[in-house]
């Protein structure tokens, strides 16, 4: 019986484990109401933050190998603008008051970045 209650708490701890892992939330299980949208969301956020680093990548190699990385800045840039033009979609017609709000501050963030960029 007490390597049964063992078994069982440790399935759990699993479970809770990867789920944060991959979810970043601290669920027993993943999923829920709105998920579809808080991921389209997460998606969009992840998309951002990866242009953001190719940007600085490109920029990194010019400024220590010399190499011109303009193609890949470019790039980079452009895929904000998509982003950005998707994160406005999705904040009309965001499911909650906080994913509109999250929208509207990752609209923010992708502002300033370009003003920081240029």
């Amino acid at each position: 019986m007490k390597s049964l209650l063992i078994l069982a708490l440790m399935v759990v701890i699993g479970l809770l484990a990867f789920n944060y892992l991959t979810t970043g939330e601290l669920k027993l299980l993943p999923g829920g109401a709105g998920g579809g949208s808080e991921q389209e969301f997460n998606r969009l956020q992840g998309e951002f933050r990866n242009a953001a680093r190719e940007y600085r990548q490109a920029q990194k190699s010019v400024a220590v190998s010399g190499v011109d990385a303009t193609d890949a800045a470019s790039a980079a840039l452009a895929e904000v603008d998509n982003i950005e033009d998707e994160v406005r979609q999705f904040a009309k017609k965001a499911s909650t008051p906080e994913l509109k709000a999250a929208a509207d501050k990752l609209l923010k963030e992708i502002a300033q970045y370009k003003l920081d960029v240029q």
